[in-house]
């Protein structure tokens, strides 16, 4: 059972961030209401007292087909929920990929297909009984709703280039949350500061790209190289913090900090001189076609 400061961590670090790009690797990050799915749950516990009453009575084919019925109700709980965790990580996100499976669809089906057996042996005719399975499959699309089947990959040239910038940075806010755990152990208290202005400026580059993806290869390198390389450092310092250590480990790696927030805080600056230009050059554009065609 994960504690309550990994879950809030957990929480935060996804919903942070608009850089979830397979929300499938995401689903345990997500705490869903426990209502969701219970009266599926409710229904499926009947049909197993029945098949435990069938058993009873030595009526092995009332007992299997209970028993069919009871697992189809809890596989359509289960894929609900999961549906559900997918498709909330799904909406929280700025670009995110459409689950790999139709989870919430395949429960729809299974709930329909339960209920047509089941109306089946209560004696409806298979007519009656198809429609009632229809009618729950329409009911489901109206409450819970089917699974997004579009990826949120707008602005992105193609999938491949989404896929490849927002593995990217999902990977970097990641280290930049280790950078800040890291920061919360040190002793030092203008160490770790710095070590927290750090990870702010990468969280400023990362929200730009996030933003701007034409902008993804102008900062590869700081998000590729330097965080990973940052992220190491601070991970190292942090443990030697513990221990004894002279005053020039710490001057020189509050050095290094002090150097990397500057080039951090240049490359950002940069970033966005280059959006300025380039609007610059769109609006002169469209002017002198506008005035072309007066």
């Amino acid at each position: 059972m994960p504690s309550k400061e990994n879950y809030q961590k957990n929480y935060k670090k996804l919903y942070k961030s608009a850089s979830v790009y397979k929300v499938d690797k995401d689903k345990q990050k997500i705490k869903l209401p426990m209502l969701i799915g219970t009266p599926i749950l409710l229904i499926a516990l009947k049909y197993l007292i029945i098949a435990f009453v069938a058993l009873g009575k030595g009526e092995s084919f009332y007992f299997l087909s209970s028993g069919v019925i009871f697992a189809l109700f809890i596989v359509s709980f289960m894929l609900l929920r999961h549906g559900e965790s997918l498709e909330i990580i799904y909406n929280k996100s700025k670009y995110a990929k459409h689950s790999k499976y139709p989870y919430k669809t395949m429960g729809a089906i299974a709930l329909s297909m339960a209920t047509t057996y089941s109306a089946y042996l209560g004696s409806y005719s298979w007519f009656s009984s198809l429609m009632l399975g229809v009618s729950v499959l329409v009911g489901w699309y109206m409450y819970y709703g089917f699974d997004p089947r579009v990826d949120k990959i707008d602005g992105y040239d193609n999938d491949k280039s989404a896929q490849r910038i927002m593995t990217l940075l999902v990977k970097a806010n990641e280290d930049i949350e280790d950078i800040k755990d890291y920061a919360k152990s040190m002793n030092s208290t203008s160490t770790a500061k710095l070590t927290r202005e750090m990870a702010e400026e990468f969280e400023k580059i990362v929200q730009h790209i996030e933003n701007e993806p034409d902008d993804y290869d102008k900062a590869r390198k700081y998000l590729v190289s330097y965080l990973g390389e940052l992220k190491d450092m601070s991970e190292t310092f942090a443990k030697l913090d513990a221990k004894d250590k002279t005053n020039s480990v710490v001057l020189a790696f509050e050095d290094t900090l002090t150097q990397s927030i500057k080039k951090l805080k240049a490359q950002y600056d940069k970033l966005l001189d280059d959006d300025i230009l380039n609007l610059d050059i769109k609006l002169s554009v469209m002017k002198r076609r506008l005035k072309d065609e007066e």
